[in-house]
């Protein structure tokens, strides 16, 4: 088991990564007894882990069980309200919890709703997909899509809670848990620790070398590794201005490629395009190892990633969505770029320079 408490502005999350985690699920939330649970999750969830959750919590609260459909479309205006509805119906209070069992888009969503419904509710994370796990259940951004431009709407609300059983992964079909690692990969080519993580960058390649099926307990390490990464850059630089802009490695074409694909690419696969144009072009200007992108490339291929932009997607249309990106401005964008693995750095640039420096 491994624990740590992350301080975020004036609120406390408390981290657990436990294989089973999940099977003791109160253990960890006896401050919930007697109190409401809107338990929230979405419907490729609901089967596999929905009735098992409730039954803990029923135990020692009163559970609400609220099935979402699965997919980006739910983070919506119309889906907020929705949950707002019910929550008034069953009378729910500031003193009352909301879980998010699942995904991303579960734990955006929850938390938007739990940030405010009564200016505050308690916040539970419980993660089910390797980006959740590794990822965006920590660290307290919350949002919402609005008119196609993704997370439009949102706050900073960290979780109180967020229960992490790896064991959950192993339920994911290949091609969501390949799109997953891109984001953990992401962390461990950012990281400042090293040459441990680049070690462990090399220990997945070789074991992705014979199957994209991973080791529990590998998953694991690399789950408690992507959060330990994310929780460094966010303590640091909560409201997202500085060193945690780092974690956007990749996310400024991925986000364009991924809303152009119009869900034909998962998020993770996205990104992974995204990092492979940036590292290509700094290849290109001799600002990062060919090594490196050659190492990057071949575990994006053997975890069976893309790493082509799509032909139905042209540079001309990436670059006029990139200009819609919560983090650009009327003189152009922050560019994440990394001289080598653990090398991270941020670059302001116009969108022409942008475009010039990528060769489009």
């Amino acid at each position: 088991m491994t624990e740590w408490q992350l301080k975020l502005a004036d609120r406390q999350t408390n981290i657990l990564i436990e294989i089973n985690a999940s099977q003791h699920l109160f253990d960890q939330l006896v401050s919930l007894k007697g109190h409401q649970v809107l338990l929230l999750t979405d419907e490729h969830i609901a089967p596999l882990h929905l009735q098992r959750m409730q039954q803990q919590l029923s135990q020692y609260c009163q559970v609400v069980p609220v099935v979402l459909p699965a997919g980006e479309a739910t983070k919506n205006l119309d889906q907020v309200k929705q949950l707002y509805t019910i929550l008034m119906q069953h009378q729910f209070t500031r003193t009352d919890a909301i879980v998010a069992l699942g995904g991303g888009v579960i734990g955006d969503l929850g938390a938007l709703i739990a940030s405010t419904y009564m200016r505050g509710m308690t916040l539970v994370q419980v993660p089910t997909t390797i980006i959740a796990q590794s990822d965006s259940s920590i660290g307290g951004k919350t949002a919402i899509d609005f008119q196609g431009i993704k997370n439009l709407i949102g706050t900073f609300y960290p979780a109180q809670t967020v229960i992490v059983d790896p064991k959950l992964l192993l339920t994911l079909p290949k091609r969501d848990l390949a799109a997953g690692m891109v984001e953990i990969i992401k962390c461990l080519l950012i990281s400042s620790r090293q040459p441990e993580d680049a070690q462990l960058l090399e220990q997945l390649l070789l074991a992705t070398k014979s199957s994209v099926r991973l080791s529990l307990d590998l998953l694991a390490v690399l789950v408690t590794r992507g959060l330990q990464i994310k929780s460094a850059l966010v303590s640091r630089d909560f409201y997202d201005y500085k060193e945690r802009r780092y974690l956007n490695f990749g996310h400024t074409i991925g986000h364009a490629v991924e809303a152009l694909a119009q869900g034909d690419l998962l998020h993770g696969e996205a990104v992974g395009i995204g990092m492979i144009a940036l590292m290509r072009a700094a290849v290109d200007h001799h600002e990062l190892p060919l090594n490196t992108l050659v190492m990057t490339e071949t575990l994006f291929k053997q975890l069976a990633l893309p790493t082509e932009i799509p032909r139905t997607i042209s540079h001309e249309a990436i670059l006029a969505r990139t200009r819609l990106d919560k983090k650009a401005d009327d003189h152009g964008l922050t560019l994440v770029k990394i001289n080598d693995v653990g090398q991270p750095f941020l670059v302001p640039m116009t969108h022409a320079a942008f475009k010039k420096w990528l060769g489009w």
